[in-house]
């Protein structure tokens, strides 16, 4: 079992691209299965990373580059004694289109990761190098936008493939409907049984093709739409009370326990990120 150790967090929003990034050391366990709307690349620094992702098990070691497409679920928790620390970014898709465009003089299609860890000594380099830039005060605009463009475009086009077609459960009427449900109306409190209702067909059969469609059961699914709603909220400088009863959680100890289980990070010290301030917790 790991020892315990202090888990430290260090959180950035970059003022000119609005990209995200994480400077993280932790002892035990550090996130529950959740997943983001941005891609989220990192490389691991110290200890072992271990986490499940695609239905496996993965074990992230020190130089070794983590990359998760948008809405692939993982959680992640210390592999070894002494934990382990990483570096991890959170790219939108519209920065990678922007970047990927501008390279290449066309619109370009964004790049899937196949493969959750990759050994490259050369993108873990440039991600380093990318992440000391824009957590340093000293660094201007010009040498920022340079690394960012030379790392996306390297990891894209050394480890990008074409993005594979969309789970055919998808497709189907009744998970869209679904779907629908979860994402419109987040804020209301919504059961198992309403979605099975809203599909026309049993709780179980919900429960098991909209997991199958977007990789996450319905319930940790809508916890999610209502933290992307939270971050944004949180983002424009509104209370974290208000936030909380406006999304859909109880109260706002709910939403403090459920934005750091997924993130790692408080409310608070997020929506200080925000505002250009360095947050540690």
């Amino acid at each position: 079992m790991p020892r315990t150790i202090g888990d430290r967090v260090q959180f950035w929003r970059h003022a000119d691209t609005g990209i995200e990034l994480l400077h993280a050391r932790f002892g035990g366990h550090a996130y529950d299965r959740h997943a983001h709307d941005t891609y989220a690349i990192g490389v691991t620094l110290r200890g072992g990373q271990g986490f499940h992702h695609r239905g496996r098990r993965h074990v992230s070691t020190p130089g070794t580059v983590i990359a998760m497409n948008p809405e692939d679920a993982h959680d992640g928790s210390a592999e070894t004694e002494d934990g382990f620390s990483y570096w991890m970014l959170y790219p939108s898709a519209e920065l990678w289109t922007e970047i990927l465009g501008d390279a290449a003089g066309r619109r370009t299609h964004l790049p899937f990761f196949t493969a959750t860890l990759i050994d490259d000594p050369c993108c873990r380099e440039h991600l380093l190098n990318l992440c000391r830039t824009l957590v340093d005060p000293a660094a201007g605009s010009l040498e920022s936008d340079c690394s960012l463009t030379q790392t996306l475009t390297a990891l894209a086009r050394r480890h990008g493939r074409t993005p594979p077609p969309a789970p055919l459960e998808r497709n189907d009427p009744a998970v869209q409907r679904v779907h629908g449900l979860l994402h419109h109306e987040y804020q209301r409190e919504l059961r198992l049984e309403d979605l099975a209702r809203e599909a026309g067909r049993s709780r179980f059969w919900v429960n098991r093709a909209f997991a199958a469609a977007y990789g996450l059961p319905p319930h940790t699914y809508l916890t999610r739409r209502r933290l992307e709603s939270a971050r944004r909220m949180l983002a424009h400088g509104e209370p974290a009370a208000e936030v909380a009863a406006a999304v859909g959680f109880t109260d706002q100890s709910h939403l403090i326990r459920r934005f750091k289980a997924s993130y790692g990070i408080t409310p608070g010290a997020f929506q200080a990120a925000c505002t250009d301030v360095q947050s540690t917790t």
